[in-house]
């Protein structure tokens, strides 16, 4: 009797590396990638090396967008040291999410940033004359401080927005009322913890994440491509992700200090 071995598919599995803080600035490049990857006869399957602490909601929304279009053409898996946030909300666009015992991940929530800097101006002495038309139009301006109308009013976007992600978890990640309640609270878990709440699949390193992707498409795992934005765009990305939570947060409201933003941080 003869035993044949299974030969392997030929092809590759592309590896996909996102870190830092989630910006359009950060994001642009990577849609790009993410299509590639997508239109490519080649890639038979893609694994996401996920380093985020969040950033901008939309830029999050856009990115797991793409992430969901990706997962519908190819097996996606996405293996983290960081999901936190709108990191996690990228990640639960993949079949599976992956990550050694000590990452952390969840951080299911928004905040609502508005610098205000109304006092500074007026112990200095500046005064700012506005002419607009719409009651709300000066309301997100910093030199302002909001009314209670326009308080209530971004409390409500922030709530929509909040549903929004608690929606999305529940559903890509299978969790049921009680299940999403418990993750749903803006607290950062341990992926072992992230196993025992539905946020994590299984704990493993790197290596194994590329073994479990090779093995559902049979790829050898030896066949793993980064997929990289032009060595130019990366240093830059480099730059801006840097800082990790506070200065990561600190940054982006510097970078946007003239309007107030919801964030996914």
């Amino acid at each position: 009797m003869w035993f044949f071995k299974r030969k392997k598919r030929r092809g590759i599995i592309a590896l996909i590396p996102i870190s830092g803080v989630i910006s359009m600035k950060m994001v642009d490049p990577y849609l790009e990638i993410i299509e590639r990857a997508e239109k490519s006869k080649k890639v038979k399957g893609v694994l996401l090396n996920l380093s985020s602490q969040g950033g901008s909601v939309t830029a999050t929304e856009v990115l797991y967008m793409a992430l969901k279009r990706l997962a519908e053409k190819k097996p996606l898996y996405a293996w983290t040291t960081l999901a936190a946030s709108g990191g996690y909300y990228a990640a639960c666009a993949a079949e599976k999410i992956l990550a050694p015992p000590s990452a952390m991940v969840g951080s299911i929530g928004v905040i609502y940033i508005k610098p205000v800097i109304s006092g500074i101006m007026k112990k200095v002495g500046i005064k700012v004359e506005i002419g607009k038309e719409g009651k709300f139009k000066d309301d997100g301006l910093f030199f302002t401080e909001s009314t209670p109308d326009g308080k209530k009013r971004m409390a409500a976007i922030n709530s929509e927005v909040y549903k929004g992600f608690v929606k999305v978890v529940s559903e890509e990640r299978g969790l049921d009322k009680k299940g999403t309640e418990a993750v749903a609270t803006g607290e950062i878990f341990t992926a072992r913890r992230g196993v025992e709440l539905g946020l994590v699949d299984e704990l493993t390193d790197l290596r194994g994440a590329k073994d479990k992707i090779a093995e559902l498409t049979k790829v050898h795992s030896e066949r793993v491509v980064t997929f990289r934005p032009r060595r130019s765009l990366l240093s830059s990305l480099v730059e801006r992700g840097v800082s990790r939570w506070v200065g990561g947060v600190i940054r982006v409201a510097v970078e946007d200090f003239y309007r107030p933003e919801i964030y996914y941080m």
